[in-house]
């Protein structure tokens, strides 16, 4: 195929302005690496810069000098990611479904009684005593899990591509003899493969972004998520800037812990794995937007 000359100044000019506006967004990630990897005396006197002008690996071996504590704060988070958005995606995608199908007699209903739960809601004592008195799930990580289950935002907007569904499939699907069960399994999850794998990013960032439920059900510290761990060694950082001294009351020379590049060190590592999830979600999660945006 030949290329048109009258349009390619025009599409290089497109081209360069895309590259460009990339080049924009990928800003705020480079400078946030340049400056984890800076030592702690070069911020101090240079400022941030995106060519460390020291470079230095002081951040990440003071954050990983406990390994064992990052590792358990990896496995719970990768945990809870993995085990909550599965099943949160599996609950969230019946509800949706049952009120997608227009057969459904209590479905008007069932919707309204669940939009009233995004207006109101029962509160944070309500809501520990049930989990921490009647369920029994203190330091558990099932804590952070289940109450994340069917959030109604997520609901209504997998029932809208549920409804998408072809109703002439579900009916064939019916006269063949499938269940509904089979229909909910077989046609109407594959086809809402972009919806699905939509709300899966967004739970992932959730449960993966998890801190407060954490610090409400969690006091053992082999059971805290990594997001915990690593709020916990900023507020270690944060006292020996202010305090001159360590939890245990020994004194530390603020100059000796590079507490800005740990900082940003923590903005990698906590941002790395969601970046690695978000490379192989991304073409589902722009599709995913936008289909049922225009209903025909």
């Amino acid at each position: 195929m030949e290329l048109n000359t009258r349009t390619l100044p025009i599409r290089l000019l497109a081209h360069g302005c895309l590259l460009l506006f990339c080049c924009i967004c990928l800003l705020p990630m480079v400078l946030t690496l340049s400056v984890s990897l800076t030592e702690g005396a070069a911020i101090q006197r240079y400022g941030y810069a995106l060519i460390p002008p020291s470079f230095s690996l002081d951040a990440y071996a003071f954050i990983l000098d406990d390994m064992k504590t990052l590792i358990d704060g990896y496995r719970n988070s990768l945990l809870i990611v993995v085990f909550g958005t599965t099943l949160n995606l599996l609950v969230t995608s019946m509800v949706s479904y049952s009120l997608a199908r227009r057969d459904f007699r209590f479905g008007k209903a069932i919707s309204v009684y669940i939009f009233v739960t995004m207006i109101f809601s029962g509160g944070l004592v309500p809501t520990y005593i049930l989990i921490v008195q009647y369920l029994g799930w203190k330091n558990m990580l099932i804590a952070l899990i289940v109450p994340a289950f069917a959030a109604p935002f997520q609901i209504f907007l997998l029932r809208v591509f549920f409804q998408e569904v072809p109703q002439a499939l579900t009916e064939s699907a019916k006269i063949d003899g499938a269940s509904d069960w089979r229909t909910y399994w077989s046609i109407a999850l594959p086809l809402s493969r972009p919806a699905l794998a939509t709300l899966a990013l967004m739970m992932t960032l959730s449960y993966w972004n998890e801190t407060f439920n954490a610090m409400l059900f969690i006091d053992k510290s082999s059971l805290f998520p990594i997001q915990l761990v690593l709020k916990n060694i900023q507020s270690y950082v944060e006292m020996i800037r202010n305090v001159g001294f360590d939890p245990s009351g020994n004194l530390v020379d603020p100059s000796d812990v590079p507490t800005e590049s740990i900082m940003y060190a923590m903005m990698v590592l906590t941002s790395l794995p969601v970046m690695f999830i978000f490379s192989f979600l991304q073409k589902y999660f722009v599709k995913g937007m936008t289909l049922g945006a225009v209903k025909g």
